[in-house]
């Protein structure tokens, strides 16, 4: 049987495995698996009541889609250069795609690869190539090309790697396989396990049954490695943060329950003991049958029945305090609902840790110099490892194609954040904040270097980030505020030069700025002379004089 031939580490990470993908996909079978009774004395049918109204509080799955998107969103600046023309219509999805589907390279690591990798922590691609049967024809040749298809972390069964390098010498993959009905649609899916081997240069493919029996003819495929590529990072984002989301799921079931069939008021009201018969009436009467069959009518040992509700009265025995509504104490449910909230902001701030506890294993020494910030670096150590795999997938693509061509070329963005364009504005305000009551330029330029980084530097490359900062470095007047800037001016605490050159503006426009401005003032004066009645500047006399008359 299959669990007979898994890998150690396929046995070590089995239940890890389906903990963190029904805490990622957050569905039905996540309440089947993980809600608990609350003790021995809850029945199975309430249970299965509770059971029925409660509902998955996804906080895990939206943590780790928001590290997700911050990587995502950055896809688009993904460079590949290289490689064959039918690669490159591939990767940009033009014709059969990547995946013969018409699916991009950005949309298949995005949507496939990422999620798998930061919740499973481990996700394998395959490159196959087309095939065909019978004679091949220049056209058939055009249709021939590679395509790539993914395995979950549960159906890459058992491999051995060569401790020299990250290629396989061996692997054995679960693949999941339709059988048709006579109007050749699906109506069963079986498991059949595929085993490649490097045999003698090339890869040799069995398969197999679950029972390891053989039941197809081997297939060969001419490479001189097996092309399957693996994206693994050293931990779930899900560790330790599924176990969270379970205990919010419980305490949220308990919380349903306790409105639903908990709080409601109930009535209450002293009475004496005395006269209690005088103003309650029995619940109803029992009707008892003798031996002589003769009917008897007896008043039941039953509790005594209050009617109440708002359009029914009550008549109060005299000196005793009126009947009251008790609401059910709060504390148990606001006390529940502090915990969840609680446990909501750890499970953020835990796959933040998770996020900055990741180690890039294929990092350069300038990008561990570029990624200064724990949680940059583990955003980056994800987005390394993918451009890693990507590489390889490359490769193997080129190799079907023509194992001498020029291999593609990867490279993905290094510089990555998880906050948004709002937290970004504000922290880039506050530096400049301080910056104005600073005296030190050089705190100054470092600022300015800091909030571009800030604002735009996930957006950017890091050859544009190198370029602003050394124009901030080679500034003479750092002064960011025009307002400010306008002050100094009026102040005589700058002259206009220099206030130029702050402002970023080409050499010469002062001049050009103080010609346009006499010319400006001296048409303003001839204008107001003729208005006047000056005669030096062609003006008529005593033109104000009649003005102010109004003649």
């Amino acid at each position: 049987m299959i669990d007979d031939i898994k890998h150690p580490d396929y046995e070590r990470d089995e239940v890890d495995w389906c903990k963190w993908r029904l805490t990622y996909e957050a569905g039905d079978e996540f309440i089947e698996r993980y809600l608990k009774k609350f003790s021995s004395r809850e029945s199975d049918p309430e249970f299965a009541e509770r059971k029925c109204i409660s509902y998955v509080p996804a906080f895990a799955a939206a943590a780790v889609d928001e590290v997700k998107d911050s990587i995502f969103q950055r896809i688009s600046d993904v460079t590949r250069t290289g490689g064959s023309v039918n690669y490159n219509e591939a990767v940009r999805g033009i014709g059969k795609g990547i995946d013969l589907a018409g699916t991009t390279m950005n949309s298949f690591i995005g949507r496939v690869i990422l999620t798998e990798l930061t919740t499973m922590k481990r996700v394998g691609v395959f490159i196959d190539n087309s095939e065909l049967n019978g004679t091949i024809t220049l056209r058939d040749q055009r249709d021939i090309q590679p395509y790539i298809y993914h395995y979950k972390a549960e159906d890459i069964i058992n491999w051995e790697k060569d401790p020299y390098s990250d290629t396989y010498k061996m692997v054995l993959l679960r693949n999941y396989v339709h059988t048709y009905n006579e109007f050749g649609l699906p109506d069963n899916c079986i498991e059949e396990l595929r085993l490649f081997r490097l045999m003698d240069g090339q890869v040799v493919v069995n398969y197999y049954d679950n029972n390891y029996k053989l039941i197809k003819e081997p297939k060969f495929i001419n490479l001189p490695e097996i092309p399957f590529v693996t994206f693994e990072l050293p931990h779930s984002l899900l560790k330790n943060i599924a176990n969270y989301q379970i205990a919010l799921l419980n305490l949220a079931s308990s919380d349903i329950a306790y409105a639903l069939k908990s709080n409601f008021p109930f009535y209450v009201e002293q009475y004496d003991p005395r006269v209690d018969n005088l103003y309650r009436r029995p619940a109803g009467s029992d009707v008892t049958i003798v031996e002589s069959g003769e009917r008897k009518d007896s008043v039941a040992a039953k509790e005594y029945e209050i009617e109440v509700g708002t359009t029914t009265g009550r008549r109060i025995p005299l000196g005793l305090m009126m009947p009251e509504f008790i609401a059910p104490p709060t504390a148990p449910l606001l006390a529940s609902m502090q915990k969840q909230d609680e446990l909501k902001r750890d499970i953020r701030m835990l796959v933040k840790l998770n996020v900055s506890n990741l180690t890039p294993k294929m990092a350069s020494g300038e990008s561990k110099s570029f990624d200064e910030r724990s949680l940059e670096a583990g955003l980056s150590a994800i987005a390394l490892e993918l451009e890693h795999g990507e590489r390889r997938i490359a490769k193997y693509w080129q190799w079907y194609e023509d194992r001498k061509g020029v291999v593609p070329t990867v490279k993905y963005p290094e510089k990555y954040t998880l906050q948004n364009d709002k937290e970004r504005r504000d922290e880039a305000k506050d530096l400049k904040e301080s910056a104005k009551s600073h005296p030190s330029i050089t705190y100054k330029k470092e600022v300015f270097k800091i909030t571009a980084n800030t604002l735009i530097g996930p957006n950017i490359s890091k050859e544009t980030l190198d370029k602003i900062n050394k124009e901030v470095e080679e500034a003479s007047v750092i002064i960011g505020d025009s307002e400010e800037l306008k002050s100094d001016i009026e102040l005589g605490l700058i002259d206009a030069e220099t206030a130029s050159k702050a402002k970023g503006y080409p050499e010469g426009v002062v001049e050009k700025a103080k010609t346009e401005h006499a010319d400006r003032v001296k048409r303003i004066a001839e204008s107001q002379a003729q208005a006047r009645g000056t005669p030096e500047l062609g003006g008529v006399a005593n033109a104000s004089k009649e003005e102010k008359r109004g003649t």
